[in-house]
């Protein structure tokens, strides 16, 4: 019964989010459904070992098919304007960790995964591999990635490009 429960209320917080037009809805919309099951004193259903690995497979499955040679072309044409600006991301992610770490009780590898550039699946299976605190992890970057969208869209707007 807690697997029903568990599978429905996944598909019911993915389709809201789908509907209401999130970033990453279906992985956000399922953590909402499975987080408010847990919420509401129900026992969630807890995936397996070998089941977990297998979900985890398909997520780098669904993430390794945007790789094509057309996307690596582009890259090596910029080389070097990405490698500066993962540089700078990856310092100002560790700085603003460290200062997360160092004045709040977090630990280390929750205010490392929440400051990291990275996807939200990404982090979200590296926070849970990690042992870190996985909700806080997910907050910061949907917090990130909703502040992204909307700030860039106004940027785009006020820069004349399509927003």
């Amino acid at each position: 019964m807690s697997f029903l429960l568990t599978l429905g209320a996944a598909l019911a917080g993915a389709v809201i989010a789908t509907l209401f037009k999130l970033p990453a809805a279906p992985l956000l919309g399922a953590m909402a459904g499975v987080a408010a099951v847990n919420l509401a004193g129900q026992t969630s259903f807890e995936l397996s070992g070998p089941v977990k690995w297998l979900v985890y497979v398909a997520v780098g499955w669904l993430l390794g098919t945007s790789v094509t040679r057309e996307t690596l072309g582009s890259l090596r044409t910029q080389a070097v304007m990405i490698i500066a600006v993962v540089v700078a991301f990856l310092v100002f992610a560790l700085v603003l960790a460290w200062l997360l770490h160092r004045f709040t009780d977090m630990d280390v590898n929750t205010a490392l995964l929440s400051t990291a550039p990275g996807g939200i699946a990404q982090m979200g299976v590296l926070s849970v591999e990690a042992k870190a605190d996985v909700p806080v992890v997910l907050a910061i970057h949907v917090l990130r990635i909703t502040s992204v969208i909307v700030l860039m869209s106004f940027g785009l707007r006020l820069l004349g490009g399509r927003g």
